[in-house]
């Protein structure tokens, strides 16, 4: 009997394992395709804030289908236990993961636009393109940030809107500018609780 109960316990302790080993494989996984997919230099692109000469293309994650499946796992890994509605973030680049990550949980999808809606009706928002309600308790997802004018737009526009943000999830962190710790100035001016979340840094991907 002692037998088979040490037996039991053993096969629990590697079911209670497997979860955790599989998502860190996922996580290696994933900034590996990072490093080998998204990152350019010796080029001009332009920011919300400035033009740089190197930078992070989160497109060549989001519109592959590993980078889909493996960053949608890692963003659902992040939102599980949340008690939200919906999840959403700025710009286009993080769609396709966002809409992965909110189909596991089986919530809804917003998102934050570049520019002011021309057409609709006059009471809809101008920039949030949504279904959540005043009240309604979400999460933000950005792909990279440096700045951070971007997200804390997003930030306001879901405010404004009547949202609860429950929690940010920044996909990369390029280091190129103080936009977190901007998000995070903005977050305690407000008195806000929600919960910020880096998964990775230019440092960490680039190796």
């Amino acid at each position: 009997m002692d037998d088979i109960v040490s037996y039991c316990l053993s096969r629990n302790e590697l079911k209670t394992d497997e979860p955790e080993t599989s998502m860190d494989h996922k996580r290696e996984e994933l900034k590996q395709l990072m490093a080998q997919r998204t990152y350019r230099d010796n080029s001009h692109f332009r920011t919300p804030a400035k033009i740089v000469d190197s930078y992070f293309d989160f497109f060549q994650i989001s519109l592959k289908h590993q980078g889909i499946e493996l960053a949608g796992s890692l963003l659902y890994e992040e939102i599980k236990d949340l008690d939200i509605c919906a999840l959403g973030g700025p710009g286009h680049a993080g769609t396709s993961v966002i809409c992965r990550a909110a189909f596991l949980k089986k919530i809804g999808v917003f998102y934050v636009r570049d520019c002011m809606r021309k057409e609709g009706e006059v009471t809809e928002p101008r920039y949030l393109e949504s279904r959540i309600k005043n009240g309604d308790r979400v999460a933000l997802v950005a792909d990279v940030i440096s700045s951070g004018s971007r997200l804390l737009t997003a930030i306001e526009e879901v405010f404004q809107f009547g949202g609860i943000i429950a929690k940010i999830i920044i996909f990369i962190d390029s280091l190129d500018g103080e936009g977190v710790d901007r998000v995070k100035n903005f977050i305690e001016t407000n008195r806000l609780d929600t919960e910020i979340k880096v998964l990775y840094t230019a440092k960490e991907v680039l190796g």
